[in-house]
């Protein structure tokens, strides 16, 4: 199977991409705001698609991070995963971002919050267990949005914290002294996109499939701007059409 997973959540993409069982990982750093993934990400994906020696028609599954996370980060991946898909005429799957961070965490930890920032004082978090180090994770509650000031009161019990918000010099120093803060470093993408290829492999052998046409976004709530507008009239972070075009039928040219 050839399987491309993408998660464009946060302001670092990471793309794993495992063909016929040979792994392979791929993460984008990024100095600026997750629009960037509207420049980077289609020809990262076609890099890493040359480095394997198949093309974007070879795929049979392709997996994205449906967030919560970064709205502008989410519809690129997202576009880009709905038209790899319908080239290659491949399964889609979604995920829970917050998700994949909690797999890329170490397995000694027995109690895994993971949190995202959701602006205006709000946090998007979800949180994880094990029975002891080393055994699966279970979900005590899927990515939700909560109050900082809750988030924080309840992360006090201990615990182990990780996930794109402790970017965020307001939400780490909201953080009680109980749990541990988990700090990926530069391996932190590579750890994302091997836990994506992970959880998409255990979602296919479950049989979870997702409709490419009504797929959508885990946005847990408008954004500021819809809040003050209903509709916007031009989307200008969306995918040139042309880009996917060429990534899709691989044009050496595009």
């Amino acid at each position: 199977m050839n399987l491309l997973a993408i998660d464009t959540s946060s302001r670092v993409a990471a793309i794993g991409l495992e063909v016929g069982g040979d792994r392979r990982l791929l993460f984008q750093s990024a100095d600026g705001p997750a629009r960037r993934h509207g420049r980077d990400l289609l020809p990262a994906i076609r890099s890493l698609l040359d480095s394997a020696g198949i093309r974007a028609r070879d795929l049979d599954a392709v997996a994205v991070g449906l967030g919560p996370g970064s709205y502008t980060g989410l519809r690129i991946g997202l576009t880009a995963a709905r038209a790899l898909a319908y080239a290659a005429g491949a399964e889609i799957i979604g995920l829970d971002s917050l998700e994949v961070w909690a797999r890329a965490a170490t397995e000694m930890a027995t109690r895994l919050h993971v949190v995202a920032d959701a602006q205006r004082g709000d946090v998007y978090a979800g949180e994880w267990e094990r029975a002891g180090p080393g055994s699966p994770l279970r979900r005590v509650f899927g990515s939700r949005l909560e109050s900082l000031a809750d988030w924080s009161a309840r992360v006090r019990e201990g615990g182990l914290v990780v996930g794109p918000a402790l970017e965020s010099p307001a939400i780490r120093k909201s953080i009680p002294e109980g749990p541990t803060i988990l700090e990926f470093g530069l391996d932190e993408a590579q750890a994302r996109a091997a836990s994506l290829l992970e959880l998409a492999r255990e979602a296919r052998r479950e049989g979870r499939r997702d409709d490419l046409w009504s797929i959508e976004p885990n946005y847990l709530r408008r954004s500021a701007a819809e809040d003050q507008q209903d509709a916007r009239a031009v989307d200008t972070t969306a995918l040139p059409a042309a880009a996917i075009e060429r990534i899709a039928s691989h044009d050496p040219e595009g």
